[in-house]
């Protein structure tokens, strides 16, 4: 992914989300962008101090990874 198609895909995740990561977590995200969804999707929650394997909140796990993949997607 490019860095304007990380940030397309951050945006999204704040906006619709609320995953509005902090700047030291946006950065590291966009320098080395996770290559699968779920990678992705780890790396965000991680990004904002949580633990992806231990929240309970399965419904927006699955929503950050769809929306990873559909970014994931179209960059290919």
């Amino acid at each position: 992914m490019t860095e304007d198609q990380v940030g397309a895909l951050l945006k999204e995740l704040c906006v619709e989300l609320g995953f509005c990561l902090p700047s030291d977590g946006y950065d590291r995200i966009a320098d080395h962008p996770p290559e699968t969804a779920d990678a992705f999707a780890r790396a965000v929650f991680a990004a904002e101090g949580l633990d992806y394997d231990g929240d309970p909140r399965e419904g927006l796990k699955a929503a950050v990874r769809e929306m990873a993949a559909r970014h994931l997607d179209a960059a290919r």
